[in-house]
Protein backbone atom coordinates (compact mmCIF):
# COMPACT_ATOMS: atom_id res chain seq x y z
CA UNK A 1 0.00 0.00 0.00
CA UNK A 2 2.81 2.40 0.95
CA UNK A 3 4.60 1.68 -2.33
CA UNK A 4 1.40 2.32 -4.27
CA UNK A 5 0.87 5.74 -2.68
CA UNK A 6 4.49 6.66 -3.38
CA UNK A 7 4.15 5.61 -7.00
CA UNK A 8 1.06 7.80 -7.36
CA UNK A 9 2.66 10.85 -5.73
CA UNK A 10 5.73 10.83 -7.97
CA UNK A 11 3.96 11.59 -11.29
CA UNK A 12 1.74 14.12 -9.48
CA UNK A 13 4.80 16.02 -8.22
CA UNK A 14 6.32 15.97 -11.72
CA UNK A 15 3.09 17.37 -13.16
CA UNK A 16 3.05 20.25 -10.65
CA UNK A 17 6.70 21.08 -11.33
CA UNK A 18 6.22 21.06 -15.09
CA UNK A 19 3.21 23.40 -14.87
CA UNK A 20 5.14 25.72 -12.57
CA UNK A 21 8.15 25.81 -14.92
CA UNK A 22 5.89 26.52 -17.87
CA UNK A 23 4.39 29.53 -16.12
CA UNK A 24 7.82 30.90 -15.22
CA UNK A 25 8.93 30.69 -18.84
CA UNK A 26 6.06 33.00 -19.78
CA UNK A 27 7.39 35.74 -17.49
CA UNK A 28 9.68 38.51 -18.71
CA UNK A 29 13.35 37.57 -18.57
CA UNK A 30 15.13 39.56 -15.84
CA UNK A 31 18.27 41.11 -17.23
CA UNK A 32 21.35 41.93 -15.18
CA UNK A 33 20.97 45.65 -15.76
CA UNK A 34 17.46 45.46 -14.29
CA UNK A 35 18.80 44.36 -10.91
CA UNK A 36 22.27 45.89 -10.96
CA UNK A 37 23.19 49.42 -10.02
CA UNK A 38 22.23 51.85 -12.74
CA UNK A 39 24.59 54.56 -13.96
CA UNK A 40 24.24 57.92 -12.27
CA UNK A 41 22.45 60.63 -14.16
CA UNK A 42 24.06 63.95 -14.96
CA UNK A 43 20.78 65.76 -15.37
CA UNK A 44 19.67 68.97 -13.74
CA UNK A 45 16.08 70.03 -14.32
CA UNK A 46 16.23 73.71 -15.24
CA UNK A 47 12.75 75.19 -15.15
CA UNK A 48 12.17 78.22 -17.35
CA UNK A 49 11.13 81.16 -15.15
CA UNK A 50 7.82 82.84 -15.84
CA UNK A 51 7.54 86.44 -16.92
CA UNK A 52 6.70 87.56 -13.38
CA UNK A 53 9.44 85.49 -11.74
CA UNK A 54 11.32 87.51 -9.13
CA UNK A 55 14.61 85.68 -9.86
CA UNK A 56 15.46 87.98 -12.71
CA UNK A 57 19.14 88.89 -12.41
CA UNK A 58 20.78 92.24 -13.06
CA UNK A 59 24.04 91.70 -11.14
CA UNK A 60 26.05 89.65 -13.65
CA UNK A 61 28.16 91.85 -15.89
CA UNK A 62 27.53 90.74 -19.47
CA UNK A 63 28.59 93.95 -21.18
CA UNK A 64 31.53 92.12 -22.79
CA UNK A 65 29.27 89.41 -24.18
CA UNK A 66 28.37 90.26 -27.77
CA UNK A 67 24.86 88.81 -27.64
CA UNK A 68 21.56 90.69 -27.69
CA UNK A 69 20.09 89.67 -24.35
CA UNK A 70 16.41 90.00 -23.48
CA UNK A 71 16.54 88.91 -19.83
CA UNK A 72 18.79 87.07 -17.40
CA UNK A 73 17.58 84.84 -14.58
CA UNK A 74 19.23 83.22 -11.59
CA UNK A 75 19.23 79.42 -11.54
CA UNK A 76 19.21 77.39 -8.34
CA UNK A 77 19.31 73.84 -9.67
CA UNK A 78 21.97 71.34 -8.63
CA UNK A 79 24.45 70.20 -11.27
CA UNK A 80 27.00 67.43 -11.47
CA UNK A 81 29.89 69.81 -10.74
CA UNK A 82 28.19 70.94 -7.53
CA UNK A 83 29.29 67.62 -6.04
CA UNK A 84 32.82 69.00 -5.85
CA UNK A 85 34.00 71.66 -3.44
CA UNK A 86 33.93 74.84 -5.49
CA UNK A 87 34.58 78.16 -3.83
CA UNK A 88 32.01 79.95 -5.96
CA UNK A 89 29.44 79.08 -8.62
CA UNK A 90 27.43 81.26 -10.98
CA UNK A 91 24.34 79.95 -12.77
CA UNK A 92 22.27 82.05 -15.13
CA UNK A 93 19.64 81.57 -17.78
CA UNK A 94 20.22 84.05 -20.58
CA UNK A 95 17.22 84.65 -22.81
CA UNK A 96 17.54 86.05 -26.30
CA UNK A 97 14.91 86.56 -28.97
CA UNK A 98 15.40 83.02 -30.29
CA UNK A 99 17.34 81.05 -27.70
CA UNK A 100 17.69 79.99 -24.08
CA UNK A 101 21.33 79.85 -22.95
CA UNK A 102 22.32 78.14 -19.72
CA UNK A 103 25.52 79.77 -18.55
CA UNK A 104 27.23 78.19 -15.53
CA UNK A 105 30.66 78.67 -13.93
CA UNK A 106 32.51 77.07 -11.05
CA UNK A 107 35.63 78.46 -9.37
CA UNK A 108 37.85 76.08 -7.40
CA UNK A 109 40.58 76.54 -4.83
CA UNK A 110 43.36 75.52 -7.19
CA UNK A 111 44.18 73.77 -10.45
CA UNK A 112 44.23 70.30 -8.85
CA UNK A 113 40.66 70.62 -7.57
CA UNK A 114 39.54 72.06 -10.90
CA UNK A 115 41.09 69.24 -12.95
CA UNK A 116 39.64 66.62 -10.63
CA UNK A 117 36.15 68.01 -11.16
CA UNK A 118 36.66 68.20 -14.93
CA UNK A 119 37.93 64.63 -15.29
CA UNK A 120 34.97 63.41 -13.25
CA UNK A 121 32.69 65.38 -15.56
CA UNK A 122 34.16 63.52 -18.54
CA UNK A 123 33.26 60.26 -16.82
CA UNK A 124 29.63 61.36 -16.64
CA UNK A 125 28.92 63.83 -19.44
CA UNK A 126 25.53 64.99 -20.64
CA UNK A 127 22.03 64.03 -19.59
CA UNK A 128 22.65 60.29 -19.96
CA UNK A 129 25.95 60.36 -18.06
CA UNK A 130 28.09 59.21 -20.99
CA UNK A 131 31.83 58.63 -20.41
CA UNK A 132 34.09 60.61 -22.77
CA UNK A 133 37.75 59.95 -23.41
CA UNK A 134 40.07 62.95 -23.43
CA UNK A 135 40.08 64.44 -26.97
CA UNK A 136 37.41 61.98 -28.09
CA UNK A 137 34.92 63.14 -30.76
CA UNK A 138 32.32 60.44 -30.11
CA UNK A 139 29.78 62.44 -28.08
CA UNK A 140 26.76 63.76 -30.02
CA UNK A 141 23.67 65.52 -28.63
CA UNK A 142 20.74 67.44 -30.09
CA UNK A 143 21.61 70.63 -28.17
CA UNK A 144 24.74 72.80 -28.06
CA UNK A 145 27.48 72.22 -25.46
CA UNK A 146 30.60 74.25 -24.72
CA UNK A 147 33.04 73.62 -21.88
CA UNK A 148 36.02 75.89 -21.17
CA UNK A 149 38.52 74.88 -18.49
CA UNK A 150 40.88 77.51 -17.10
CA UNK A 151 43.47 77.29 -14.33
CA UNK A 152 40.88 77.01 -11.57
CA UNK A 153 37.56 77.60 -13.33
CA UNK A 154 35.13 75.56 -15.40
CA UNK A 155 32.61 77.38 -17.62
CA UNK A 156 29.66 75.59 -19.20
CA UNK A 157 27.39 76.92 -21.94
CA UNK A 158 24.39 74.88 -22.98
CA UNK A 159 21.77 76.13 -25.43
CA UNK A 160 19.15 75.17 -27.97
CA UNK A 161 20.86 76.93 -30.87
CA UNK A 162 24.55 76.79 -31.79
CA UNK A 163 26.75 79.50 -30.29
CA UNK A 164 29.68 81.44 -31.68
CA UNK A 165 32.72 80.14 -29.81
CA UNK A 166 34.69 83.30 -30.55
CA UNK A 167 32.01 85.44 -28.88
CA UNK A 168 32.33 83.46 -25.66
CA UNK A 169 36.12 83.36 -25.90
CA UNK A 170 36.25 87.17 -26.14
CA UNK A 171 33.90 87.45 -23.18
CA UNK A 172 35.99 85.19 -20.93
CA UNK A 173 39.19 86.83 -22.12
CA UNK A 174 37.84 90.24 -21.13
CA UNK A 175 36.42 89.05 -17.81
CA UNK A 176 39.24 86.77 -16.65
CA UNK A 177 42.37 88.08 -18.42
CA UNK A 178 43.03 84.56 -19.67
CA UNK A 179 46.63 83.43 -20.08
CA UNK A 180 45.82 79.79 -20.81
CA UNK A 181 42.98 77.35 -21.37
CA UNK A 182 43.58 73.84 -20.16
CA UNK A 183 40.77 72.42 -22.28
CA UNK A 184 38.11 73.67 -24.67
CA UNK A 185 35.48 71.32 -26.03
CA UNK A 186 32.59 72.29 -28.25
CA UNK A 187 29.75 70.14 -29.49
CA UNK A 188 27.39 71.69 -32.00
CA UNK A 189 23.84 70.44 -32.41
CA UNK A 190 23.73 66.88 -33.77
CA UNK A 191 27.46 66.98 -34.51
CA UNK A 192 30.45 65.29 -32.96
CA UNK A 193 32.63 67.00 -30.39
CA UNK A 194 35.58 69.23 -31.31
CA UNK A 195 38.50 70.14 -29.04
CA UNK A 196 40.50 73.37 -29.28
CA UNK A 197 43.79 74.72 -28.04
CA UNK A 198 44.53 78.37 -27.31
CA UNK A 199 47.47 80.19 -28.89
CA UNK A 200 48.02 83.10 -26.54
CA UNK A 201 50.54 84.96 -28.73
CA UNK A 202 48.00 85.25 -31.55
CA UNK A 203 44.94 85.06 -29.26
CA UNK A 204 43.35 82.43 -31.49
CA UNK A 205 41.63 79.11 -30.93
CA UNK A 206 42.81 76.22 -33.09
CA UNK A 207 41.01 72.93 -33.69
CA UNK A 208 43.11 69.96 -32.68
CA UNK A 209 41.04 66.95 -33.70
CA UNK A 210 38.25 67.78 -36.12
CA UNK A 211 37.71 65.03 -38.69
CA UNK A 212 34.84 66.72 -40.44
Amino acid sequence: MKKKVTSLLFPLICLVLSVSCGKNNDNKVIKYEDIGEKAQSNTSVDILPSEDDNNEDTTLNLSNLDIEISKTYNLSTNDFLDRFNSEESVKRLILTSNDSIYFKSWSFQDSTACMNAFYNLLDCFGKVCSPIELYSTDFIASNYNLILVLENQIHSINSIENQDLQVWHRYFEAENKITEYHYILEQKRNQSMTWFEYHREKSILKKINNDQ
